[in-house]
């Protein structure tokens, strides 16, 4: 008697109930963008790694950088006078160098930086998902985190401009932790 496994049935159910290798399995959106970055390895700074930002989201950024960097590596990113600390979580080498994932465990701000709401017009390109730069959707980020209103209309603004999207709702990266 054949083995029920090979059953062709059974084969079928197991290879979609599969994970697929390529399979997106993130729950952000990301942001393209084409942002030069200047980056350290922490906790010894000295050494600058000139890369560029490919993309970013709440909790993270890639990079095309010109050098490997060690998987947990600690790092601090500079970006227009702002500047992010993070987790390389992978870095993986593609044609011309290699592109490092990070999380995003805090930014700092320059001095004088002001907390204002968010303008409709960053809002809107923050809710397709392009125009903004890296610093601009991090600040956005932020922001939302801490400002209820602006998550009320971030919201209004994502029903309105991407009605077949099924609703997500903004969570802070500290719920994400």
């Amino acid at each position: 008697m054949p083995n029920s496994i090979d059953h062709p049935a059974v084969e079928a159910r197991a290879k979609s109930e599969a994970p697929q290798p390529n399979a997106e399995r993130r729950s952000e959106a990301r942001y393209p963008t084409h942002d030069p970055a200047e980056l350290e390895l922490l906790p010894q700074p000295g050494g600058t790694i000139y890369g560029t930002v490919l993309d970013v989201s709440r909790s993270g950024m890639r990079m095309a950088l010109r050098q490997r960097i060690d998987r947990g590596a600690q790092v601090k990113v500079k970006l227009n006078g702002n500047v992010v600390f993070g987790e390389v979580r992978y870095c993986r080498a593609v044609s011309g160098g290699f592109h490092a994932g990070l999380r995003i465990q805090d930014v700092v701000y320059p001095p004088g930086h002001p907390h204002q709401h968010i303008a409709d017009d960053p809002l809107s390109l923050y809710t397709v998902g392009r125009g903004l730069s890296v610093t601009e959707v991090i600040e956005i980020r932020e922001h939302l985190g801490r400002c209820e209103a602006c998550r009320g209309r971030l919201a209004a603004k994502e029903a309105l401009l991407n009605p077949s999207r099924k609703a997500r709702p903004y969570l802070p990266q500290r719920a994400l932790d």
